[in-house]
């Protein structure tokens, strides 16, 4: 009875903040690409410069628990928060390697010290260094015939 013109229709290529597209094979692929291009410049907006590239979210043995640095003032605090509350978003669209950095960091949102800030920025920077990686969604059914089947009564 009503006619509405649709837009949008078709294969889907961005949700969320995440890239959806296939690879060479034809599997189908998402990424946070987009979001976490948004999130980089954030930052480089803030600071005034890009994160530095980093190989890992934390440093090995790095106890931000432990951490005596000074603490942030008012302002500080809040771009603070806002950082990490972007990175929980990006863990929620498909960047898991960088959740248990993340969720430790999140701890200390209340009073953040100089030395979580300085961690914060240094996932940005992990970030900026992986930001192509891609998550594959498998869509064939998986071959169990070699499995031994077991019986029970």
């Amino acid at each position: 009875m009503y006619h509405f013109k649709l837009k949008g229709t078709g294969p889907t290529e961005f949700h969320l903040g995440c890239n959806f597209f296939r690879d060479e094979g034809g599997v189908l692929c998402y990424a946070p690409k987009k979001y976490i291009e948004k999130i980089l410049e954030n930052c480089r907006r803030i600071y005034g410069t890009w994160p530095k590239p980093a190989t890992s979210p934390l440093t090995t043995g790095d106890h931000p628990e432990l951490d005596t640095s000074e603490l942030l003032n008012e302002d500080d605090q809040k771009v603070c928060q806002s950082l990490i509350g972007a990175l929980q978003w990006v863990i929620q669209i498909g960047c898991f390697d960088i959740q248990t950095a993340v969720m430790t960091l999140s701890r200390f949102c209340a009073m953040p010290r100089q030395g979580h800030l300085d961690r914060v920025k240094r996932i940005h920077g992990y970030l900026s260094k992986m930001h192509h990686a891609t998550i594959k969604i498998r869509t064939d059914t998986p071959d169990y015939s070699d499995i031994p089947a077991k019986m029970y009564d």
